[in-house]
């Protein structure tokens, strides 16, 4: 787990940082593992299922445009990149490395549902994405390098001029922030910041997913939500349990939509299946018959199944969701759901009722596990 600084416990941070304040964190983590080098990141976008961009800082005097374009890139072309002014983004690393994930422990006091993703940059001195903000909370953990952070809850205004690709805002200053291997920023959602590589780095983003309310609404009233984002600011330690989507979380949104306990069981539903969507390239084939009876002999020999590194599984108390779909859980359900969450595998041979087995039978069709011989 981070190293939070020492005025901060866990439960201070969440009443008084989460979704409301940055906090900078020097020497949060000892050093980042697992990790990867620059030639891995730049083999990633090489390939064609592997969202990746480069951004280029081209500066103009006192003044800098960005320019974005995305991949996959040549290896020739990675290779002839200039000295300086770039910086390379990959996007759910995680998901084609499986072993990354490990990293999200780094924070386990936040529900790893609200997790997106892994985003690792390298970039070169002088490299960034230019003044931005985003609308969801991220912890920005340094690898190799130095990266200097300006940092501003101030109301900054765009700047349509500094990027055709991307939606920036004016230089400010801010508070500053040298980063350096194991120092930790974390973010709310919509404050500003600005990072500029000093020396050559690796920045490793552990980015929330902020669901639309407008997503949650399909089986719905037409009701008008508070707030277009889900928020959590209440956020409690106690239900950052493996894959376990808490009824506060449901009542959370049913208060954004304004809705009343009648229909919470309807907004537990989309919530559960948006939480586990897939994006399209990032979605595992689904076994077809043959290799679902396959994978189920598998675990009757005794072998394990490991869940697959792009599946998003989730559950609550009535319900399993797994890329997207759902399914109503046997007594038995729950705690092999949250097993498999905790441990991102499931060991055979299966024991309980057949409705139980039923219920893995379901999850390795919808994609859950890697299928033995794939």
């Amino acid at each position: 787990m981070l190293r939070l600084p020492a005025n901060l416990t866990v439960e201070h941070f969440l009443a008084r940082c989460w979704q409301s304040e940055p906090v900078f964190m020097p020497g949060a983590v000892d050093k980042l593992r697992p990790a990867v080098t620059r030639n891995e990141l730049g083999w990633l976008a090489t390939l064609d299922d592997v969202e990746s961009r480069i951004i280029f800082t081209e500066r103009h005097g006192e003044r800098a445009r960005y320019r974005a374009e995305s991949g996959p890139f040549a290896p020739e072309y990675l290779e002839a990149l200039p000295k300086r002014d770039w910086t390379l983004l990959v996007h759910d690393v995680e998901k084609h490395i499986p072993a990354m994930r490990q990293l999200f422990s780094l924070v386990p006091f936040i529900p790893d549902w609200r997790i997106d993703d892994l985003m690792i940059s390298f970039a070169a001195p002088g490299g960034g994405v230019g003044p931005h903000r985003d609308n969801y909370d991220v912890f920005l953990c340094q690898g190799i390098g130095t990266r200097v952070w300006h940092v501003t809850e101030d109301d900054i205004p765009g700047d349509a001029d500094a990027s055709d690709d991307l939606a920036l805002i004016r230089p400010f200053d801010g508070d500053v922030h040298e980063a350096r291997q194991g120092d930790v920023l974390y973010l709310p959602p919509g404050v500003a910041h600005w990072g500029t590589a000093r020396r050559a780095c690796l920045t490793y983003s552990i980015g929330m997913r902020a669901p639309q309310l407008s997503d949650l609404t399909e089986h719905l009233p037409d009701e008008e939500a508070r707030n277009p984002f889900y928020v959590d600011p209440d956020l409690q330690s106690q239900e950052a349990i493996p894959g376990y989507i808490a009824a506060a979380a449901v009542e959370r949104a049913a208060g954004l939509l304004g809705v009343g306990p009648e229909l919470h069981s309807k907004i537990a539903l989309s919530l559960g299946k948006f939480v586990t969507s897939t994006k399209e390239w990032l979605t595992p084939d689904l076994p077809d018959v043959a290799e679902v009876e396959a994978a189920l002999a598998s675990l009757a020999a005794g072998r394990k199944l490991d869940v697959h590194g792009m599946a998003r599984i989730a559950w609550n108390d009535t319900t399993g969701f797994v890329n997207g779909r759902a399914r109503e859980l046997p007594d038995t359900g729950q705690e092999t759901f949250r097993e498999i969450c905790r441990s991102r595998q499931l060991r055979g041979p299966l024991a309980g009722d057949d409705e139980g087995a039923a219920a893995v039978a379901w999850m390795i069709a919808a994609g859950a596990f890697e299928i033995p011989g794939n």
